[in-house]
C-alpha cells in the first residue's frame, strides 16, 4: 500500500527510533504483553483462536485482563486447547465468570457469541484468514472482517474511522514475518499493508516526537504515523509498533 509521508524525521529520531526497534523487539516483549498467550502453543489454529481472543481482550488495565485471559485459557486448554474448544462447542461450558460479568463492558454472554461466530467461520473455512482477499486492499478486506463479525461487541463497526488498536494488533501479529514477537502465520496481508496499532501512549510518543501534529488518536492519525514508520522500515512499517513503545518507555513520554 503506497503511502506518503508529510513529516520529515532528523537523523537523531530516526536513529532512536531504530535503536529502540532493536532493543524492545525481543522475547523478553512476550511475557508481560497479551501475546504471551499465543505463545503458548504451537499449533497454527491454536495460534490463532488464541491471539484472537486475546486481542480482542487487550484493553483497559493490563494487570486485569490478562489474569481473566489467563483463566481464559486454562478453561480452553481442559478443553484440548483454543481450537478444539470452539470446534467441539466445549465454550459453551466456559465459567471463567460468576452470572454474565466477564471484564468491563464485556459480558460472559458477549464471548460466547463472539465464541460461537469463530465456530461458524471454522466449520467453513480453515482460518480467520480467509476473511482477507489477497486481492484487495487492507480496507476493503478490514471491512469485510468487521462485516462478517457485525454485532459483536469489541469488533469495529465496519468502516469505524477509530484507531481500532486491537484488530490492527492482531494483524500485526499474524502477518509480520522474521520477528522474536509476532507470528507472521499469514500471507493474504503483506506486512507493508500493516497499520500501528494505535493506542494512547505510542500517540502520545508520536506527537512529542513532532511525527503527527493531529488530535485525534484515530485511524487517520495511525495512519500518518504509519506512513512516517514506512520511511524507516517501507516493507514492515508495524516495526514502528516497538519503536515508538520503547521510546515512551525509556524518555518517560
Amino acid at each position: 500500500m503506497a503511502r506518503k509521508c508529510r513529516i520529515v524525521m532528523s537523523p537523531t529520531v530516526i536513529n532512536e527510533l531504530k535503536s529502540s526497534a532493536e532493543r524492545y523487539e525481543t522475547t523478553d516483549f512476550i511475557a508481560a504483553d497479551p501475546i504471551q498467550f499465543p505463545h503458548r502453543y504451537t499449533d497454527r489454529r491454536d495460534i490463532e483462536v488464541s491471539a484472537f481472543i486475546s486481542a480482542w481482550m487487550a484493553y483497559g488495565s493490563r494487570k486485569v485482563f490478562l489474569k481473566v485471559l489467563d483463566r481464559m485459557h486454562r478453561n480452553m486448554d481442559r478443553a484440548g486447547g483454543p481450537y478444539n474448544c470452539i470446534l467441539s462447542g466445549a465454550f459453551a461450558k466456559d465459567c471463567t465468570c460468576p452470572g454474565d460479568c466477564l471484564y468491563r463492558f464485556y459480558k460472559q454472554s458477549d464471548y460466547l457469541e463472539l465464541c460461537r461466530k469463530l465456530k461458524e467461520l471454522y466449520l467453513h473455512h480453515d482460518s480467520i484468514e480467509s476473511l482477507f482477499n489477497p486481492s484487495l486492499k487492507l480496507k476493503e478486506n478490514i471491512y469485510a472482517f468487521c462485516t462478517f463479525f457485525d454485532g459483536m461487541n469489541g469488533i469495529p463497526v465496519s468502516g469505524s474511522p477509530s484507531a481500532n488498536k486491537r484488530l490492527y494488533m492482531f494483524l500485526r501479529w499474524m502477518v509480520r514475518k522474521n520477528s522474536p514477537v509476532d507470528f507472521g502465520i499469514w500471507d493474504n496481508i503483506s506486512p507493508r499493508q500493516l497499520i500501528i496499532p494505535l493506542d494512547t501512549h505510542v500517540y502520545r510518543t508520536a506527537v512529542s516526537l513532532g511525527i503527527t501534529s493531529r488530535r485525534n488518536a484515530d485511524l487517520k492519525t495511525a495512519t500518518e504515523i504509519t506512513s512516517a514508520m514506512a520511511e524507516i522500515w517501507p516493507d514492515d512499517p508495524a516495526r514502528g509498533d516497538f519503536a515508538l513503545y520503547g521510546m515512551g518507555i525509556d524518555h518517560k513520554l
